[in-house]
């Protein structure tokens, strides 16, 4: 009886003890979850932010355009006096 009280005592402890590791495995994986949802998020605002810079480099190159086109009046304007 003695032995089988040991051995009881011993499964006890070592259920605990999976116990405790299995609710450390469930709260890592919520935080991977979360992590991997956070990563989500993040990848939808690098997308936005690079049609953003796309839409402004071709803003910029646009406006340059004109300046030049603009410049290159006033040279002829200034030379033609």
């Amino acid at each position: 009886m003695q032995k089988i009280q040991q051995v009881l005592d011993r499964l006890e402890k070592a259920l605990a003890q999976l116990d405790d590791t299995l609710k450390a495995a469930k709260a890592k994986q919520a935080e991977v979850e979360a992590l991997e949802l956070q990563c989500a998020h993040l990848r939808t605002d690098v997308s936005v932010l690079k049609k953003q810079k796309q839409e402004l480099e071709a803003r910029n190159k646009k406006a340059t355009q004109y300046v030049e086109k603009a410049m290159a009046q006033i040279d002829q304007a200034m030379g033609s006096d």
